[in-house]
């Protein structure tokens, strides 16, 4: 009998506010300045720079992005549903056993190969 692993991921649909461009000011608010802006947008220039400062992709292509991501980890988007605000997805894939432990006995059967 075939066995699964679950995953559920969630997306908080909020329609009332547009997604907007990056900003380091607002990033080093939100860690309370522990980093200042100027440090982040020089430490992570893929969400920071000058190209992350364009219109942000549409919600669409960010979900088709990290579905694809899911698909190549072997996870099979089985259902998504509405639960209040939140859109909940749920991923199966077949549970891959463990492997068990080498044992280690102290015996040994088979001389050492030679190399």
């Amino acid at each position: 009998m075939a066995q699964w692993e679950y995953r559920v991921i969630h997306i908080n649909v909020d329609s009332n506010r547009p997604p907007q461009p990056p900003d380091p000011q607002a990033a080093s608010e939100k860690l309370h300045g522990v980093l200042s802006p100027e440090f982040i947008a020089r430490e992570f220039p893929d969400q920071y720079g000058s190209a992350a400062a364009q219109v942000p992709k549409h919600p669409a292509e960010q979900l088709q992005y990290f579905l694809n991501l899911l698909g190549k980890e072997g996870w099979e988007m089985v259902e998504a549903s509405p639960v209040g605000p939140l859109l909940m997805f749920f991923f199966k894939r077949p549970l891959v056993p463990s492997l068990p432990a080498a044992r280690s006995t102290g015996s040994t059967d088979s001389p050492p190969s030679q190399a």
